[in-house]
């Protein structure tokens, strides 16, 4: 049988792949970046659901749909003046000749686009459940008494947990609580925030 367990060489290979492509990503978007107002609104692309989903965790404005065609996120970056995230190359191009802030985000995995994302605009890995938006929507979130709840969560989450925050749009309104994921969270920012630093 075939061991799959990767050696030390390679993990440092590994490391000194993504050390190589975090540089590039400073180097490619620095110039422009110190352009863009820091209070900022994403679109992101069909190809980046789940970095959206990252954004707003972390608070971002962020708006995403999948069925969004190029010439329409163009459009709405432009009249909206939103930073376009992308992985397509031709839509990065088409957005730079048209003086559209953009990022062509290149990893492969959440951690090394969270760490692009964050060195390009300045953005903290930390998430703030005063700030976080509903990950599905993008709405606000608002704490929500659990014994309003009583009929959303599970009985076992409501007597676990305290705090419950609920999305403030009423054709969404998904309940969220610092559940047994969390560290699943917490290390995926972790790693994201090794390879941003």
């Amino acid at each position: 049988m075939e061991d799959t367990r990767r050696s030390p060489h390679h993990n440092r290979k590994r490391v000194s792949c993504l050390l190589q492509r975090r540089d590039h990503w400073k180097a490619r978007q620095r110039q422009s970046a110190e352009k863009w107002n820091p209070r900022m609104r994403f679109l992101v692309d069909g190809m980046l659901g789940g970095l959206a989903k990252w954004l707003r965790i972390l608070g971002q404005d962020v708006r995403y749909d999948a069925s969004t065609k190029d010439d329409e996120l163009l459009r709405v970056a432009h009249e909206e003046n939103m930073v376009l995230l992308t992985r397509d190359e031709e839509l990065y191009q088409r957005a730079i000749a048209r003086k559209i802030p953009s990022a062509m985000v290149l990893g492969e995995t959440e951690e090394e686009r969270l760490a692009q994302i964050a060195s390009t605009f300045g953005l903290h890995l930390d998430v703030n459940m005063a700030k976080t938006k509903c990950p599905e929507c993008g709405s606000d979130l608002k704490e929500t008494p659990k014994s309003d709840l009583a009929d959303e969560v599970p009985k076992a989450s409501l007597k676990m947990y305290d705090r419950f925050w609920k999305c403030t749009n009423q054709n969404c309104e998904k309940v969220y609580w610092v559940g047994s994921h969390w560290d699943r969270i917490r290390q995926t920012l972790e790693e994201a925030r090794k390879l941003a630093s």
